[in-house]
Order: C-alpha cells, then sequence, then structure tokens
C-alpha cells in the first residue's frame, strides 16, 4: 500500500481546514493505510530561504522531508488561499524543499532554453484548496489565477499533471453548516476512491 503524505498549512486548530485534514486522516485510518502529515504551522517551519541554501546547500530538515516524499506514493496539499496563493509557510516549503535535482531538473531544447522534466512523476497529487471567496469571480473577473498558478507554476515542474487534481472548496467562512459538510464528503468521497483504487491494482 502506498503511503500518504499531508502537507498541510494552516495555524488554526479547530479551522475548516483542520477538519479536511482530520476527514482524510479518518478515511485513511478506517482503510488501514499509512499516512504521515506535515502540519508545517505545529512544527514551527522556517520558509525563509537562507543564501546557503539558495547556493545549493540542503539541510537536515530539507533532507527529512525529501525522504518523507521520496517514500510516499500520494502526496496532498491542504491550505487556504491567502492573495492569491499559499501562505507563506507552504511558498518557503516548496522553495527549499522542491529544488532542482529533486523535484525538477531542466531540459535544454536549443541554446538557452530548455523545458522542466519532473523526477517526481510516480506520485499522485492531490491539492485541497479552501477560498474565502465564492466561484463566480474567481472564475470569471480573476481567471482562477489561483488554480493556474499552482498548477502550472508548481505542479506542472515536479509531477506529471495526468495525475494531480486540484479541488476548491468556495466561501468557506460565509456558507452554511450543510455546505461545508457536503465539502467534506467530496474530499472523503476522493480519498475513498483513491484508497479503494491502490487496494485494487496492488
Amino acid at each position: 500500500m502506498k503511503r500518504f503524505l499531508i502537507i498541510y498549512a494552516h495555524p488554526n486548530p479547530n479551522s475548516f481546514n483542520a477538519a479536511v485534514k482530520n476527514t482524510i486522516a479518518a478515511v485513511l485510518e478506517k482503510g488501514d493505510v499509512p499516512y504521515t502529515i506535515i502540519d508545517l504551522y505545529a512544527e514551527r517551519y522556517n520558509p525563509v530561504l537562507s543564501l546557503d541554501e539558495m547556493n545549493g546547500k540542503t539541510s537536515d530538515e530539507t533532507k527529512k522531508y525529501q525522504g518523507l516524499i521520496t517514500s510516499s506514493g500520494n502526496l496532498v496539499f491542504l491550505f487556504p488561499v491567502w492573495w492569491f496563493r499559499a501562505p507563506a509557510i507552504l511558498e518557503g516549503f516548496f522553495d527549499k524543499v522542491f529544488v532542482p535535482g529533486f523535484g525538477y531538473r531542466f531540459k535544454q531544447v536549443i541554446g538557452k532554453y530548455g523545458i522542466p522534466v519532473p523526477l517526481l512523476k510516480d506520485k499522485n497529487v492531490l491539492a485541497v484548496i479552501t477560498h474565502g471567496a465564492p466561484a463566480l469571480p474567481v472564475k470569471t473577473i480573476y481567471a482562477n489565477a489561483v488554480k493556474y498558478r499552482f498548477l502550472l507554476g508548481f505542479l506542472s515542474f515536479c509531477f506529471y499533471l495526468w495525475r494531480c487534481k486540484i479541488v476548491q472548496l468556495w466561501a468557506v467562512p460565509f456558507v452554511k453548516p450543510t455546505v461545508r459538510e457536503k465539502y467534506l464528503r467530496k474530499v472523503e468521497n476522493i480519498i475513498t476512491k483513491q484508497v479503494l483504487k491502490q487496494q485494487h491494482s496492488n
């Protein structure tokens, strides 16, 4: 059974993000699926990229996280949208962990031009993104910039896009409890199907 790694970025243990995290964990425990949670705020992760790290030095902490990613077949990114992006703590995690040589490499095409080649193409990726805004303005006025920035500016570099799924949960602070419950069941169903698919392929 391929391990799940949940990379979670929300400071409030009573948030809806925490409820999503707990829902995913419950499904995995029910299916007897091994999983690990990286709770960036609880671990007091330092997202600031140092000069040494920029120059290619890999810290022991980063090696630990890279080891968890390498040993996991399924990655789940769970975070709220702040200023059209993930929280800074998660953005810094991307900067420090998914570096060239681990997350991707560049293949020269011609002259100075190249294309990124994913090095984590064996992973299944699920991103659960919670929004404060409703879907209509985000998808129309802002062309769903949050989704496509994450998809094209990160996932496409490190993973096969056909193995990536993004779930957006809308207007979370303003919807009724019944809608939040539907959101949780949606995520639960996605994880359940992923677990069942794994079990049948073993």
